[in-house]
């Protein structure tokens, strides 16, 4: 049965025994244009009065509903396990740190067994840890001293965390990362750390990669302009441009720090605005060589990108692989 609500058109089947329940989902997340395969099981339970099950297929992870006592208190949490290279990893998680998707499968999951007439104390189960799960979350949110933007384009979010500084220097706690799941919904776990170094002029990108990616600025300052790679992603072809580092933007606001986390598919691209520009990005996967291969010319006259505005176009300087790069019209015939 395929069926649409304001964020996803998915596929369900569900399947059900006495007492324990199994769900299907075929989900395409319109907002971001990615696509899950997730099982959902829900069964009675001694410990609990239920036991919840979530499998995301295409990230090979599993979120597992357990009751364990913190602080004295009986408490309901989830255990995840990822399927890695070096194995299967195990990790605790607070309701308030559960990643959007999750939420919103158990949200789905219990309009589906109750448009089926199925299972009523199952039913209120899931739609009372969901709102569980949702105050949970309200209550981390007013802790956290961060500031988060959200842009048009689903995926693309920029960070503020304040610095605080004496005659010594300063201190910023750039981010947490279980806070990027509440803060962004989105289940991030880093695998890679990279840095480069840029002189005053260079561009780099666009990068298209299969992975999402937290960046910062160490020191200097650049503009960050993304494209919207993802076909199905309802805001597929849109541009936004975002200011990172320690500088004056070209309408005077000044930029003081800042991180700007990235999902996969969102293409990347930055300009070196100083003389010398230290970049630092967390990745959630290990670079692969044939990821080289997609990238989309910043330069597509079709993109209508005024790079003179920030830099003089003949003190912009590029890699041989970036100027090679085809237009993003030739990229979605040949990727996309």
């Amino acid at each position: 049965m395929t069926k649409i609500n304001n964020n996803a058109s998915y596929l369900v089947v569900g399947m059900a025994d006495y007492g324990r329940y199994w769900f299907k989902r075929e989900c395409c997340e319109l907002r971001s244009g990615r696509t899950r395969l997730v099982l959902v099981t829900l069964e009675k339970t001694n410990n609990l009065s239920w036991n919840v099950l979530v499998e995301d297929r295409g990230s090979k992870q599993s979120w597992k509903l357990i009751q364990m006592r913190i602080d004295n208190e009986d408490k309901l949490v989830f255990e995840r396990y990822i399927t890695t290279r070096e194995g299967i990893k195990e990790e605790i998680f607070n309701l308030a740190y559960l990643p959007e998707w999750l939420v919103e499968e158990l949200t789905q999951i219990a309009l589906e067994m109750e448009e089926r007439n199925i299972d009523s104390l199952g039913i209120n189960f899931l739609k009372n840890l969901v709102t569980r799960i949702n105050i949970e979350k309200v209550e981390a949110l007013k802790n956290i001293s961060a500031i988060i933007k959200n842009f048009s384009m689903g995926g693309l979010h920029h960070i503020m965390a304040p610095t605080r500084g004496d005659t010594r220097g300063s201190f910023r706690e750039v981010v947490r990362f279980p806070e990027i799941e509440l803060l962004t919904g989105y289940d991030f776990v880093g695998k890679q750390v990279n840095h480069s170094v840029s002189s005053y002029g260079a561009l780099r990108g666009f990068h298209v990669e299969p992975w999402a990616k937290l960046v910062t600025v160490i020191s200097g300052f650049c503009v960050s302009i993304l494209l919207d790679c993802r076909k199905n992603s309802k805001t597929f072809g849109k541009i936004e441009t975002v200011f990172l580092g320690y500088g004056t933007t070209p309408d005077g606001k000044k930029i003081e720090g800042g991180a700007l986390f990235i999902e996969p598919g969102i293409a990347n691209s930055v300009l070196a605005l100083s003389e010398k520009l230290d970049y630092n990005y967390i990745v959630d996967d290990l670079w692969r060589p044939d990821t080289a291969l997609f990238a989309i010319n910043p330069m597509d006259p079709a993109l209508g990108i005024d790079w003179g505005k920030y830099v003089p176009l003949d003190k912009i300087t590029r890699s041989e692989r970036d100027t090679n790069s085809p237009s993003f019209a030739e990229f979605t015939q040949k990727v996309v």
